[in-house]
């Protein structure tokens, strides 16, 4: 996973990429070889019912799912369809029942049905807004996306371990998996705080009411950090790096993605008719503040100290950034005349006077090609080169790799 790690992610390539001896002289150099992975214990996990999100982006609270298996449709993917396997795998063991294998990658790489239904969970949100009648052939391109995405990830490893123990450095992989553990547990007490900072068996009840579980969630996290740590450490030399001809390129091309709305930063200072006496000591009180402001005073501590709203719980910031959605309306029209730094006038309302004062303006219109933008967009070239050459290694791999989907009853 690319986020949230605990150790430098530079370090990582360069370990690797010094315990691998991987070449820049293309990737078809840097994969020459080919070995078996040590076998990783199978996950005896039994299917649950999911229901509610675990991070952002995961299925909503109550969503259905299939309990059984979905059946992927490789063909219709995009892929050649893959020789089949008999009914028994070499490396299940006895006592397992549960465990249902449904690719195998390598002579000992396995995916099972369980980790490819965790993973779709994950993404049920996509499912919203469809149609009922079309959800099942939803689950299943989801599913067939996911094992596709897992058996790459599998092919990566399988094709990282061949390359230490070929260059007799297997010692290397307890070292990628202390890494990689690391960054999982770094990644899952990310998720816990996003929870409140949950107890453990709360966190495993969160997981199970959404049918996942927690062995097949640390799996999935260490086993893509070191699959991309592997890939960053064989293309660090080989993507293009963008020149501002490719730049300023993109932007002539691409005008909608640097369009801008109008948006305003703006402070508030409220006072209410209800906290003062009279109307003309109300009036008193809203001008003595005003001019306070105007001669420079800090308006945000001019906030806290005064304001009889919702702003001084803030530091002043004034509620709404964009238009239509200014509030109170009754100031609106004001905060949009103002320009940076102005403040204005008394803001008379039905129940007080407003203060206000814009603190930054942005106009509709395009970004300028200026330092930020060609910035932004050198890293989206950066990522988009990135993809590319890592969907050709992926492509090798499985045309290289022995694949095989299993048969189930």
């Amino acid at each position: 996973m690319d986020a949230a790690k605990p150790l430098s992610r530079l370090l990582m390539a360069s370990a690797l990429a010094a315990m691998i001896g991987c070449n820049t002289n293309g990737v078809s150099s840097a994969l020459s070889a080919r070995g078996q992975a040590p076998a990783d214990p199978a996950y005896p996990i039994a299917p649950m019912a999911p229901s509610g999100p675990v991070v952002p982006g995961a299925p909503v609270a109550g969503t259905p799912v299939n309990s059984g298996p979905m059946v992927p449709d490789i063909q219709k993917t995009g892929y050649s369809p893959l020789p089949a396997v008999g009914k028994g795998v070499e490396q299940l063991k006895d006592g397992i029942p549960q465990i249902k294998v449904v690719a195998l990658v390598g002579a000992t790489n396995l995916v099972t049905d369980q980790e490819v239904i965790e993973a779709v969970r994950q993404r049920l949100g996509e499912l919203n807004g469809v149609d009922a009648h079309l959800r099942k052939e939803k689950e299943k391109e989801l599913y067939a996306a996911e094992l596709r995405r897992i058996i790459a990830r599998e092919l990566i490893l399988d094709e990282m371990y061949g390359k230490l123990k070929k260059g007799g450095k297997m010692a290397a992989i307890d070292d990628i998996k202390d890494y990689a553990g690391k960054a999982a547990d770094h990644t899952l007490r990310g998720i816990r705080k996003h929870y409140g900072n949950v107890t453990e068996e709360e966190f495993l009840e969160i997981l199970r009411t959404q049918g996942l579980t927690l062995p097949v969630i640390r799996r999935q996290l260490e086993r893509q950090t070191m699959a991309d740590e592997y890939v960053r450490s064989v293309l660090k030399d080989k993507a293009r790096t963008p020149g501002l001809a490719d730049i300023r390129d993109y932007y002539d091309k691409h005008p909608d993605e640097f369009k801008t709305t109008d948006r305003v930063k703006w402070f508030d200072i409220f006072v209410s008719f209800n906290k003062h006496p009279t109307a003309r000591a109300a009036y008193d009180h809203a001008m003595s503040v005003f001019q306070k402001a105007s001669l420079g005073a800090d308006f945000g501590a001019l906030a806290k100290q005064y304001d009889d709203g919702l702003s001084a719980m803030q530091g002043g910031l004034g509620i709404g950034s964009e238009r239509g959605k200014i509030q109170p309306a009754d100031v609106e029209s004001t905060v949009w005349a103002l320009k940076e730094g102005e403040v204005s006038e008394l803001i008379q309302t039905p129940v007080g006077y407003h203060i206000v004062k814009v603190m930054k303006r942005e106009y509709a219109g395009v970004r300028p090609f200026d330092a930020k933008v060609q910035s932004d967009v050198r890293e989206k070239l950066l990522s988009k080169y990135r993809e590319g050459e890592v969907q050709k290694l992926v492509a090798e791999l499985w045309r290289k790799g022995p694949v095989r989907l299993i048969e189930n009853p």
